[in-house]
């Protein structure tokens, strides 16, 4: 596994970790209520926070 994501629908967040090369997660990206996030290691894997939180 070298990316996972938290989804919170308490909080309407999404967190995106990656493997750093040190063998390490780290968070890559997080975005709240609005706007998109992507993947990172998947190509056009786009998620639109307004769809999965409405």
């Amino acid at each position: 596994m070298k990316e996972y994501w938290i989804v919170n629908p308490l909080l309407n967040t999404i967190q995106v970790y990656v493997l750093d090369e040190n063998n390490k997660f780290k968070l890559h990206d997080v975005a709240k209520d609005k706007g998109s996030i992507k993947s990172t290691i998947i190509n056009k894997f786009i998620v639109d926070l307004e769809k999965v939180f409405s």
